[in-house]
This record gives structure tokens, C-alpha cells and sequence, in this order.
């Protein structure tokens, strides 16, 4: 198992890749070598979370992306999970493709995101 930049690097193609439109490689990597995104990881997968601190004072681990061997990412995610607890983190969330809700199901929907793309006609 590593962390940070050793686990990132490996799959840092995969992670650029994935919303490149919203996300530049640039701030991926920005986000990764400051350590505002932390970076679990072994040969076959890897995951980036981050803490988010709400005004409330309630933290929570979020899951921001993963990439490599589907067995590999959910073997990481308590990792994930309890590096959040040791930050003082009171949840943990996944925003990602609807497929996580049959894959962890520890985890419960919570909220639902819809997106819809603004044209001049709309």
C-alpha cells in the first residue's frame, strides 16, 4: 500500500482523464503535491479523497475519483475512512457515478446531483 504522490503517480493519466473540462491536470496535481487531496494506493488501484469542513464545524472524508481494479479501490476506501476519522471526521461521502450505491453497500444515498448544459437557446 502507499500514499500521496507515490500512490498518485502510478494512475495520475487515469485521474487527469476523467474530467478534464472541470478539473485541469494542473489542479489535480496541484491539489495532490500541496496535500489538499490525499492519495491511497496499491499496483493495481488508487483513490483521492479530501476533507471537507462544512460552517457547521462537521468534517467529512469526501471521495473524489478513483481509478484501477474495482476490487482494489473498495479494498482502499476504509483506508480512506480512517484517515478521516483521525482528522476528526464525523462522515464519508462519494460523489460519483450512480453504479457506487450497488457497489458500497454500507453507504446510502444522501443527495442526488442532476446537471443540465446552459446554451444560448435555453
Amino acid at each position: 500500500m502507499r500514499f500521496g504522490e507515490q500512490a498518485y503517480l502510478p494512475f495520475r493519466e487515469q485521474f487527469v482523464a476523467l474530467d478534464p473540462e472541470r478539473y485541469p491536470p494542473e489542479y489535480i496535481d496541484a491539489q495532490v503535491w500541496a496535500g489538499f487531496w490525499a492519495c491511497w494506493g496499491t499496483d493495481r488501484a488508487a483513490i483521492l479523497a479530501e476533507i471537507k469542513t462544512y460552517p457547521s464545524g462537521l468534517r467529512e472524508v469526501h471521495g473524489l475519483a478513483a481509478a484501477g481494479d474495482m476490487q482494489e479501490i473498495v479494498a482502499l476506501i476504509p483506508m480512506a475512512e480512517a484517515w478521516g476519522k483521525q482528522q476528526g471526521c464525523r462522515l464519508a461521502s462519494i460523489e460519483s457515478r450512480p453504479g457506487w450505491v450497488r457497489v458500497l453497500d454500507d453507504y446510502e444515498v444522501d443527495q442526488v446531483r442532476i446537471v443540465k448544459e446552459l446554451s444560448d437557446g435555453s
